[in-house]
């Protein structure tokens, strides 16, 4: 009887002290994610399409050379699906589409039909990718992330995205600096 009653004991304890700790545990990684989703500028590319990946490398090292508070570094999704995902989600707020690929999320075609609407702004353009964001982006954040990587435009082949593409806006943020707008930006720490 004694021995019931202590294994009863031995296993209220045990539950009462190891269920809070696992709600802890598991939560942890989340919240981390979001601190880390706030200090690094995040830009995403897809392991399908390998030319805009590569580009995306030589946007994110403009990125870090013109603006390095930014802290930019790549984030590679599997597919154009889960680069849809993580857009229309918010997880991530910039990403290097090709034309077709962006058409395809903006207008919510098949194979990307699942996430209509996904409304996407331009920041940049070179003629066959776009740098792509959601209209939450900053005005300040848009214009400093055009002007960083304006600065190498010749060397990355960037133009000016117009009125967009594909009736894809172009962020507010990017028509400053294109207009030469002043926008008054944050001061470094």
């Amino acid at each position: 009887m004694q021995r019931r009653r202590f294994i009863a004991g031995l296993v209220t304890l045990t539950a009462g002290v190891a269920w809070p700790f696992s709600r802890a545990v598991a939560h942890t990684p989340y919240r981390l994610w979001d601190i880390f989703r706030k200090e690094n500028l995040q830009v995403l590319t897809s392991h399908e399409d390998y030319t805009g990946d590569d580009l995306g490398e030589e946007w994110v090292a403009s990125l870090r050379k013109n603006l390095p508070l930014s802290r930019a570094m790549i984030s590679r999704a599997l597919n154009m699906k889960r680069v849809a995902s993580l857009l229309k989600t918010n997880q991530s707020i910039l990403a290097v589409l090709s034309y077709r690929h962006a058409r395809l999320m903006f207008t919510g075609v098949p194979p990307l039909d699942q996430f209509a609407p996904l409304l996407l702004e331009v920041l940049i353009d070179n003629g066959k990718y776009l740098l792509v964001t959601r209209p939450s982006l900053p005005l300040q954040h848009g214009f400093m992330i055009t002007a960083a990587l304006m600065k190498d435009a010749e060397k990355l082949q960037l133009v000016n995205p117009g009125k967009g593409k594909f009736g894809i806006a172009v962020h507010a943020g990017s028509k400053a600096f294109f207009n030469g707008e002043k926008i008054e930006t944050p001061k470094e720490p």
